[in-house]
């Protein structure tokens, strides 16, 4: 235990939030509400923004209030303090990942924080990475039994040239048919995400999904109740009970996710108790054949109340007070670490505080346990 991590300090947690990604709004919103969820007995909070540039600084309260990343932007040159990343682990002891999105589930984070020797919460680099690229999990998930759905990849390096949409609608009609759902392969919050019912609309949804990354998913439109299960632990992972989100449209899309009054969750998932048990059981599997770690949550459909589809595992969350994140820990017996993994604290609830002191624990946990170069 270093010098700033005895019981006579406070643990400094460095919550970052921003970032570079097309997430930067949602990752204030979620930076903001953890931050108040610190437990103030045991640590001291400290709001660290990752500029659009990339820069970290150091904010006081009142940009921390800022409504958007537009309005902290503006004012960092006047009202914050820049802190280089070489310099971290002087200001931090534990940094609480809250960015969303490129660069801060992809493992690229995390990666500088293990260069600087600062713990953190959640997965490592290769788990955070693969589950961000939703072509290599799906390809995981698939090798290794859990159902997905089908797709076929495009590259911009092909689309117009080799790979031209007359043959790609020539293989979804052979494969799986319209509709279909046009996804870029590494972003998050159905940024980019169109519905395409038929062949005219294709080339518009790939040139949109092209926008934002080299590589584009063309998935079969499955029809059932869409669902996210949060997993949490490290050894011996716990599935809470899986949310089902209800709303209009073709897809779950970026408005439908954060606007007031545009979804519904239910928790759990209206389905029978053994369908919700296999949910688990499959979110279980997937988190630990993924090797996340802390936290974590496995996004799927149930399609016609029978058969479970896991669309994609996730190594961060939103966290706002109306997240279904919240609604699932209030539902779970409140979970301590101990020897051999997660045990059970005698029939109390998580609620949101003790749910983030435990990802907190977790992470602390998890890096003083590491093994390799130091």
């Amino acid at each position: 235990m270093s010098e700033n991590q005895n019981p006579q300090k406070k643990i400094r947690v460095g919550v970052l939030f921003g970032g570079k990604s097309a997430e930067k709004e949602v990752s204030l919103a979620t930076g903001r509400y953890v931050l108040n969820l610190l437990d103030s007995s045991k640590y001291e909070g400290i709001p660290l923004y990752m500029s659009y540039s990339g820069l970290l600084w150091h904010l006081p309260p009142k940009l921390v209030l800022q409504n958007t990343t537009k309005d902290v932007e503006e004012k960092l040159e006047a009202s914050a303090k820049h802190i280089r990343f070489e310099d971290l682990s002087s200001v931090i002891d534990f940094a609480f990942i809250a960015l969303l999105g490129k660069y801060g589930e992809d493992g690229a984070i995390q990666g500088v924080l293990e260069m600087v020797k600062v713990p953190y919460s959640g997965s490592g680099i290769l788990a955070s990475a693969v589950c961000m690229h939703k072509g290599v999990h799906k390809r995981f998930l698939k090798a290794n039994g859990i159902t997905v759905a089908e797709d076929i990849t495009v590259y911009r390096t092909d689309y117009g040239k080799s790979q031209k949409v007359e043959s790609i609608v020539k293989e979804i009609n052979e494969r799986f048919g319209f509709p279909v759902i046009v996804k870029p392969v590494a972003e998050g919050s159905s940024i980019g995400v169109s519905c395409v019912r038929s062949a005219k609309g294709l080339d518009a949804a790939l040139r949109e999904a092209l926008k934002w990354d080299d590589e584009v998913l063309i998935e079969e439109f499955i029809v059932g109740q869409e669902f996210m299960c949060v997993v949490v632990g490290a050894d011996e992972p716990v599935a809470m009970q899986p949310s089902e989100v209800e709303f209009s449209g073709d897809f779950f899309t970026y408005e439908n996710k954060y606007m007031p009054g545009q979804a519904v969750y239910h928790t759990p998932i209206r389905a029978p108790q053994e369908k919700i048990k296999e949910i688990q059981d499959i979110g279980v599997k997937v988190y630990k054949m993924l090797n996340i770690q802390g936290y974590g949550r496995v996004d799927g459909f149930l399609k016609n109340k029978e058969t479970v589809y896991i669309s994609e595992p996730h190594t961060g969350t939103i966290m706002v007070p109306s997240s279904y994140v919240f609604q699932q820990a209030s539902l779970q017996d409140m979970l301590l670490k101990g020897k051999g993994g997660l045990k059970s604290k005698g029939g109390a609830k998580f609620n949101p505080r003790t749910f983030i002191s435990t990802i907190i624990d977790l992470g602390m946990a998890a890096h003083e346990e590491k093994v390799g170069v130091s």
